[in-house]
């Protein structure tokens, strides 16, 4: 018995299965040699179902982790007042969508019960089988990340509590139905299904069009409907850059977001071991090609096709953003522009990850870069204020890349993913059923997601629940809902990290750090003073208008340097020293022309007409 396992074993992963297990059987004696066969090859497959459950389970996790990459970048792009409020709107977005999916969501888009439009059974996961669990917490993940698209584009005045019911609906219904429609292989839309649409259904492997559509189309709506925050756009719809507080974070995001994106593309196979096919025991499938070429299903080899379209697509559009910025924005190389064509380059391979080769990986995420800054300028032009330029990255990046794969999606690639080759790419000659799939998908989100989230954003407007008051919004929604600023060591000595923060003066006894405030409320004893407030409230000094910092990516940044010219004086700030380039706001700077306006007398941190700023580096 013992040779007869080992036979079994080492033919298990070969292509002569059925050759080499006959013989083994024929060298055994009655029925115990095929008993002992259907065991080793029914271990087999446990052992390949363990290896794909840990392979999702360890994707999930990192796909997870986009959530903290999201939380980053948000809080790097908003001023530091609204810092704690957008991390909370991530948190619980991911936490109270977690449980809409469980309650609802996975029921309507995996229910074992469906029509082509909808599941309907499974709910709270009532009968899910303990085996399928890994899954459910998969895909959990990708409906997080639709959600959290959201918060960017509704960011620093959406209520948290009109927040928190945008993620609710979209959790539990909008998203799940689009998932139905695409994923499941009962879906209309679907590329799995036994009849798909045109014969070859929607290939969107990890979800251009099912999470980031989903999520852009309802952050745009809810965009719209909130309207921008104060002093985004001047009366004359001129955009005015509202600079974000920390290219650190936005970094940090935009890195920890394209780690956890290998997880998102690799993953969304749900599959990692590749089954045998000749012999069908193992359940193993292979489609023919027309000329005759047999293919084999295998998630390995689509795992290694995603890692380096995920590489490549996030690279070139990273690359194409420095040339952008270099032609369009007067030589700046704004850091918050790059983090978000890199972004955007890999929204647009997401769909075709699994079917690209690598090169078109590279140029799709490359022109992926365009697609965003054109779509920026159109959300500026349109003065819809979107922080983070979350439309444009997932709308525009999603439309533009399940076009591409209708494109340039390959054959055997699209077959060892899984998906029916008889249609495939346009430019490789593969007719253009696939193409017209792509674009029914993408006309399907856009007009299904407008339809279910319109109704509640402008519900919640009309009931006067959608947007914190202008007093909530100037102070800071940080200092009146989550408990102060998100930097309270900073906000003790320095009053740019709290909108409240108390003026510091001195009283003539040589004691710095005694607050003025007048009923609890900080009071400008000065010109410097009323400097003070206005930059914190407005993230930069009255005067500025000069193109956004790093910290607001590319808004601002190209219409900015269009309006101001490439000289050595604008690109200091003013002043032709060491200041931020092209006339990015300098606190500092208008602090000390305010200073020296009034009558500076000198000292340490700065005296004007006898209230001290206080200056803990003493400069």
């Amino acid at each position: 018995m013992g040779t007869l396992l080992d036979v079994a074993a080492a033919a298990a992963g070969t292509a002569s299965t059925t050759t080499v297990v006959a013989d083994a059987a024929s060298r055994q004696a009655g029925g115990a040699a095929a008993t002992e066969v259907a065991a080793v090859v029914a271990q087999m497959r446990l052992l390949g179902a363990a290896v794909d459950g840990g392979w999702i389970a360890l994707t999930g996790v990192l796909v997870l982790t986009m959530q903290t990459g999201f939380a980053m970048l948000t809080a790097g792009s908003v001023r530091a007042k609204n810092v704690k409020s957008v991390l909370m709107k991530v948190l619980m977005d991911t936490c109270l969508g977690g449980v809409a999916w469980m309650l609802f969501g996975n029921a309507f888009a995996h229910g074992e019960k469906a029509s082509s439009f909808i599941g309907h059974s499974g709910w709270a996961l009532a009968g899910e089988d303990t085996a399928n669990l890994a899954v459910f917490f998969f895909r959990w993940t990708l409906s997080a990340t639709a959600a959290t698209i959201v918060s960017g584009a509704v960011a620093e005045r959406a209520s948290f509590y009109a927040y928190l019911a945008a993620t609710l609906w979209l959790s539990s219904f909008v998203y799940p139905v689009v998932a139905h429609g695409v994923w499941d292989p009962k879906g209309w839309l679907s590329a799995l299904s036994p009849s798909p649409l045109l014969g070859v259904g929607a290939i969107d492997h990890a979800g251009c069009g099912v999470v980031h559509l989903v999520g852009a189309v309802t952050g745009l709506w809810g965009a719209v409907a909130t309207g921008p925050r104060l002093g985004r756009f001047a009366v004359d719809g001129t955009p005015r850059p509202i600079p974000g507080h920390s290219a650190p974070l936005i970094l940090l995001g935009g890195f920890i977001l394209w780690t956890g994106w290998f997880g998102f593309n690799a993953g969304s196979g749900l599959s990692l071991v590749p089954y045998e096919t000749a012999s069908g025991l193992f359940g193993g499938s292979a489609q023919t090609l027309a000329d005759g070429t047999v293919v084999a299903q295998s998630g390995l080899a689509t795992v290694q096709q995603t890692l380096a379209s995920t590489m490549l697509g996030a690279c070139g559009g990273a690359l194409v953003g420095v040339a952008l910025c270099y032609v369009l924005a007067a030589h700046v190389i704004d850091l918050g522009t790059i983090v978000n064509c890199l972004l955007a380059g890999l929204v647009s391979i997401t769909a075709g990850c699994a079917t690209f080769p690598p090169y078109i990986s590279l140029l799709v995420g490359m022109a992926g870069a365009g697609v965003y800054m054109a779509a920026s300028r159109v959300m500026r032009s349109l003065r819809i204020d979107d922080p983070l330029d979350a439309v444009a990255i997932h709308g525009a990046g999603g439309v533009w890349g399940l076009t591409a794969v209708g494109l340039f999606s390959a054959r055997i690639p699209q077959a060892t993913a899984g998906f029916r080759a008889v249609h495939y790419g346009a430019a490789y000659g593969g007719g253009g059923r696939l193409l017209a799939s792509q674009a029914i998908e993408a006309a399907f989100v856009i007009g299904w997601t407008t339809a279910t989230t319109v109704p509640l954003w402008w519900g919640l407007r009309a009931a006067g629940l959608l947007r914190v008051s202008r007093d909530e919004e100037a102070e800071g929604i940080d200092e009146l809902l989550h408990g102060g600023s998100a930097y309270p060591a900073d906000a003790a000595s320095s009053p740019w990290h709290s909108p409240n923060e108390d003026v510091l003066v001195d009283d003539g006894s040589g004691k710095t750090g005694l607050p003025v405030a007048v009923a609890g409320k900080a009071t400008p004893a000065s010109p410097t003073a009323a400097v003070l407030e206005a930059v914190m409230s407005s993230g930069g000094p009255p005067s500025s208008s000069g193109p956004s910092s790093s910290m607001s990516g590319v808004n601002g940044a190209v219409d900015a340097a269009a309006q101001q010219p490439s000289s050595p004086t604008t690109r200091s700030g003013g002043s032709g020293g060491g200041g931020p380039p092209s006339g990015r706001p300098n606190p500092s700077r208008a602090i000390m022309d305010e200073m020296h306006a009034v009558g500076s007398t000198g000292g340490r941190g700065g005296w004007a007409a006898g209230v001290r700023v206080w200056n803990p580096r003493g400069h």
